[in-house]
């Protein structure tokens, strides 16, 4: 049923585009906008395509909102962290319009965006903490749940609550902390 709506709104794009032009008062400019909105859409839509194939994994992220692909291209450029596809792609963009990508960089850029950091790796420290975190809460639900073993180590009633409490804490606050990324404000090349 996706694949079903997802054509039939590629064809009601194209087709919309061409009615909308004749309802538009200004035209000057009318299928660059567009095409502006579909670049933006498209450097967020694809993010993970554009960040595996264009730029190396240090790069500058794609993905960014309100920015074009052309930008994302641009400050790679400046970084040298352009793979050959990407060079190729900067190269195809310059030929049609001189310095297209650099002067397509977007510094006019709400910073900082609230962003989930979807391309970067979850630290190290954050698994291991949430994997601790996540034992521990389950230990305490499976005592929970057969408090018969927990009565069978002699503890007090007192006891097994603070053991409890302490689990769902831990559990909170290390999934809060694993899961709760600032926001993103990449630096500026």
């Amino acid at each position: 049923m996706g694949f079903l709506l997802f054509n039939i709104a590629l064809v009601l794009i194209f087709l919309l585009s061409i009615v909308n032009y004749w309802y538009v008062e200004n035209k000057s400019g009318y299928f660059r906008n567009t095409a502006k909105n579909l670049d933006i859409f498209a450097n967020r839509e694809f993010r993970a395509f554009w960040n595996a194939v264009l730029i190396e994994p240090d790069g500058y992220k794609f993905g960014r909102e309100g920015e074009t692909l052309s930008s994302a291209l641009g400050r790679n450029q400046v970084l040298n962290k352009l793979k050959s596809k990407g060079r190729f792609l900067v190269h195809v963009l310059d030929k049609l319009d001189k310095n297209h990508c650099i002067n397509s960089i977007n510094d006019n850029l709400k910073t900082p965006i609230p962003m989930s950091k979807l391309n970067e790796p979850t630290p190290v420290i954050n698994t291991v903490f949430w994997k601790i975190g996540s034992f521990v809460y389950g230990l305490i639900i499976l005592l929970n749940e057969n408090s018969g073993m927990l009565s069978g180590l002699g503890l007090s009633t007192l006891t097994e609550s603070y053991i409890k409490i302490f689990g769902a804490v831990a559990y909170f606050l290390f999934t809060y902390f694993n899961f709760n990324q600032s926001t993103y404000s990449p630096k500026k090349p």
